[in-house]
């Protein structure tokens, strides 16, 4: 199969693209140096010299708090250029793979979100991947995959950061004001396979790991497995402000269930 991955350099775009090269994939893997997105006539360019058979598209612009500042930068990334993807896969008519995020939705739920559940984003960076699925679900041959908190290999993160953290303090304070489900990047990459392999109907879907934990949790869980004994201890986010408000309840109803992310965490750590 031919296809396009838009943000390939990215934590996901790193785990994805050596399983398609495994799966014996013709692949075009493309960042933003290579492929600006946000360019339309770059974009028309391409759909007049490409031959493809699938889009899945990762390139984001995802520094929550920065989005904010960078309003501009943020929609045009998320917004036009998601715009920008979709009129190519419409142009040579084929499907499109777009990540989206539970940012979509404001938090106040005490359940977790269903994919038909109203959204309501609480921050830019939401708004922006909002719109940039008003532009794929325009198209009839889109999958919408809504995960959350991602970790993997490959670049900055939040377990990774952690652990270097462990390096140089016996304790450390985080905010501990959101509830989510910290999600592997091999775990939803494995599932974009299936995705291609299977085709199932066309939508949305959520995909996050089974469980749900706050971030307290999330980091005493990194330093468990990985034998450090540091102090975890939970601060107000109003003794540390940031930028963009965050919603406090980011549990999806996750259609294709992952792994438990204590259980992925730990294989993750493991690997490392």
């Amino acid at each position: 199969m031919r296809i396009l991955v838009t943000g390939a350099t990215g934590l996901l775009g790193q785990e994805l693209c050596p399983i398609l090269e495994k799966e014996g994939h013709q692949f075009w893997a493309t960042n933003s140096k290579i492929f600006d997105i946000t360019n339309k006539k770059l974009a028309s360019e391409i759909m007049d010299k490409v031959s493809l058979d699938l889009i899945i598209h990762l390139a984001a612009y995802t520094n929550i708090d920065q989005a904010e500042v960078s309003k501009k930068e943020a929609m045009n990334v998320n917004h036009l250029g998601t715009k920008n993807m979709a009129q190519i896969a419409k142009k040579l008519d084929v499907p499109i793979i777009y990540i989206s995020s539970d940012s979509v939705f404001d938090g106040n739920k005490n359940s977790p979100y269903k994919t038909t559940d109203e959204t309501n984003p609480v921050n830019i960076y939401g708004l922006s991947k909002l719109k940039g699925e008003e532009e794929i679900r325009k198209l009839k041959k889109h999958y919408i995959l809504r995960t959350s908190t991602l970790y993997g290999k490959g670049g900055k993160n939040y377990v990774d950061t952690m652990i270097t953290f462990s390096m140089l303090s016996n304790s450390i304070s985080v905010v501990d004001d959101q509830i989510l489900a910290p999600t592997w990047t091999k775990d939803l990459a494995d599932e974009i396979i299936k995705i291609i392999n299977e085709r199932p109907n066309y939508g949305t879907y959520h995909m996050t790991s089974a469980g749900e934990a706050k971030w307290s949790d999330f980091t005493r869980k990194i330093f468990e497995i990985k034998k450090r004994n540091i102090n975890v201890s939970s601060i107000e986010k109003s003794d540390f402000p940031r930028p963009a408000k965050r919603p406090k309840y980011s549990i999806l109803d996750s259609s294709n269930a992952l792994p438990n992310w204590e259980e992925s965490l730990e294989k993750y750590l493991l690997s490392r």
